[in-house]
């Protein structure tokens, strides 16, 4: 399915329980949901990188693209997107010692991840529509959580522990 599609599908279902909630109980939902929506962002975007600890490496970006390719220090990370793509490219990226782990947090992301032999990954995807395609097929849960492991993952030298927390998590591993 196409991100597109599940964003559209996404935005029309949340409107049309709005809807059905206004004509049910003749309440004026937008009158409060919009607003209490701005606030939590507001409060999520002041409030976050200090709520992490400092070795955390916190990136914003509600709307847009996140590239990191080349040799990019995969440590702990957290990417704070409402839609957007994310590019992870561990060909080159520098492992410090432990696990890195990155952690992409919003409404729909689309993670793209290139991987080497010698990198184990493991991700968990709590999101309520995921998707983890790999070389050995593909995995789909709604509301549950989804998680896949790399055969590699318990003996590499470079391990990478990916999380996703939002709405609709696509990851598709290369």
């Amino acid at each position: 399915m196409k991100r597109w599609q599940m964003v559209l599908g996404i935005i029309l279902v949340f409107w049309g329980v709005m809807a059905l909630i206004e004509a049910l109980f003749h309440v004026d939902v937008w009158r409060f949901v919009g607003p209490l929506i701005l606030i939590g962002i507001g409060l999520l975007v002041i409030l976050r990188p200090k709520m992490v600890g400092p070795d955390v490496q916190v990136l914003t970006k509600l709307f847009g693209d996140v590239h990191m390719s080349g040799a990019w220090e995969a440590t702990q990370q957290e990417i704070w997107q409402f839609v957007g793509s994310n590019t992870l490219d561990f060909t080159k990226a520098v492992f410090p010692a432990g696990e890195a782990t990155i952690k992409i947090i919003g409404f729909v992301a689309e993670v793209n991840i290139i991987l080497p032999e010698d990198v184990g990954l493991h991700v968990e995807a709590s999101s309520i529509v995921s998707e983890v395609d790999t070389s050995e097929g593909k995995q789909e849960r709604i509301f549950s959580m989804l998680a896949y492991e790399t055969p590699n993952y318990a003996l590499a030298e470079k391990q990478v522990h990916l999380m996703t927390v939002g709405f609709v998590s696509e990851i598709k591993l290369k």
